[in-house]
């Protein structure tokens, strides 16, 4: 979809030169939407870029169902973690709002995260995921301590930014036969066993077993869980 939006909005002639830039600003930000900025900045585009674009785009021509798989167990889990352990859960990602919303959307959770609590990069520009001043932003927008909070991330570069700035972090290292990622695309690998991770889940919706504390306030690192 990326490279379809690239030859179709930004004026590149070949799909490989679309890829070739684009990996190049992906691998720099780790986020489409600042490296196209970003590109568009240093008069790389054949034509600039428009942010609102890009979010529009992929929310309406992204096959959901084929990259993202519906999980109720998910949607049971995050339901007690707000009505039965009283968390606050907030959603942060490196793509375009308009995008994530459609992921939640798609998900069946979107129910559990009023638009105050969605913060996709355009919220935090000019940075972005791993980068601590977005972390900060979207902790300070909820009034949250890093001490008190838990990240639930398939990004290594992620996990050890939370891990730096006093968060938990929980890693979610999928089977190798679910959708490939993103951060799997980009090479950022999942370690368990790296000292960032506080608990390894091969879905979020595994942390009701594995993570019982959650449900009583409190966080208690663990090795490797596999269900």
């Amino acid at each position: 979809v990326t490279r379809d939006f690239m030859l179709e909005r930004l004026g590149f002639e070949t799909a490989e030169e679309a890829l070739s830039l684009w990996g190049e600003y992906i691998r720099r930000y780790h986020s489409t939407l600042k490296g196209l900025t970003v590109a568009t900045e240093e008069g790389r585009l054949p034509k600039p870029f428009r942010q609102e674009e890009l979010g529009e785009y992929w929310a309406e021509r992204c096959d959901f169902g084929r990259y993202i798989a519906q999980d109720p167990e998910l949607v049971s889990m995050m339901q007690t973690l707000q009505n039965d352990a009283n968390l606050t859960l907030v959603a942060f990602t490196n793509a375009p709002r308009a995008y994530a919303i459609r992921c939640l959307e798609h998900l069946g959770i979107r129910d559990f995260f009023p638009d105050s609590r969605v913060f996709a990069v355009e919220d935090v520009m000019p940075a972005c995921k791993p980068e601590a001043e977005a972390f900060d932003k979207v902790l300070s927008s909820v009034g949250a301590e890093p001490q008190r909070t838990v990240m639930f991330e398939d990004s290594m570069k992620n996990v050890r930014a939370c891990h730096e700035l006093g968060m938990h972090t929980v890693l979610i290292h999928e089977d190798a036969g679910a959708p490939t990622g993103e951060a799997s695309l980009l090479g950022d690998e999942a370690m368990p066993s790296d000292p960032a991770v506080g608990a390894s889940l091969p879905r979020a919706a595994a942390a009701r077993t594995a993570l019982p504390e959650l449900w009583r306030g409190r966080f208690r690192a663990t090795a490797a869980f596999a269900a």
